[in-house]
């Protein structure tokens, strides 16, 4: 199956109806995204929120010691 979901780390011990779930929410979420409402703007700031955490983290910069 090809497409440009970033599935999760759990995907493989998923049910059937786990992973259907899954795929109706990313979905919904990226229409979301390409409509210019609050609930975008809300998604795309917890995107970002969600990026700046992983940039801070400590394993992922170098610190001189």
């Amino acid at each position: 199956m090809r497409h440009d979901y970033d599935l999760p780390p759990e995907w493989p011990s998923m049910s059937e109806e786990e992973k259907s779930q899954w795929m109706t929410q990313e979905r919904c979420r990226r229409q979301a995204l390409r409509q210019h409402t609050a609930t975008a703007r809300r998604a795309a700031h917890g995107i970002e929120r969600a990026q700046r955490v992983l940039d801070a983290r400590h394993e992922t910069i170098e610190v001189e010691r």
